[in-house]
């Protein structure tokens, strides 16, 4: 699994979509997570895909890496593992900023579409 090639770019664009549209399932994921996949993407939250990736194969990581260090190490680097928190955190953050902004704008547009973002937001501050 890794993330799309234009993450970055649409991170500082303020554009990246829901957290299963930026990770890209790779050839040989299914191994593990077939129950995830449909159509060559995630089926459901990718949220709730790590953290049963996590259960299923991590529960008891030190087990893991001593009986299998070819699995544990595997898993570890194809999904993410260090990294899925934040990307999951980056997306869901810019989701809710990139929505709140837009009602923002649209107030400030309708109400005072001459007036400049700061000059409106500061019809807000208590004096």
């Amino acid at each position: 699994m890794k993330l799309i090639a234009n993450f970055i770019e649409k991170f500082h664009t303020l554009s990246l979509p829901s957290p299963e549209k930026c990770l890209i399932v790779e050839e040989g994921d299914e191994i593990y997570i077939k129950k995830w996949i449909k159509n060559g993407k995630i089926n459901g939250k990718a949220k709730d895909m790590f953290n049963w990736i996590e259960k299923k194969y991590l529960n008891n990581k030190s087990e893991l890496k001593e009986r299998d260090l070819y699995k544990f190490r595997e898993i570890n680097d194809r999904f993410l593992i260090k990294y899925w928190r934040i990307v999951i955190l980056l997306c869901d953050y810019q989701m809710k900023y990139r929505y709140y902004s837009k009602a923002i704008n649209a107030v400030k547009d309708k109400s005072y579409p001459d007036m400049n973002s700061n000059d409106f937001f500061q019809l807000f501050d208590k004096k």
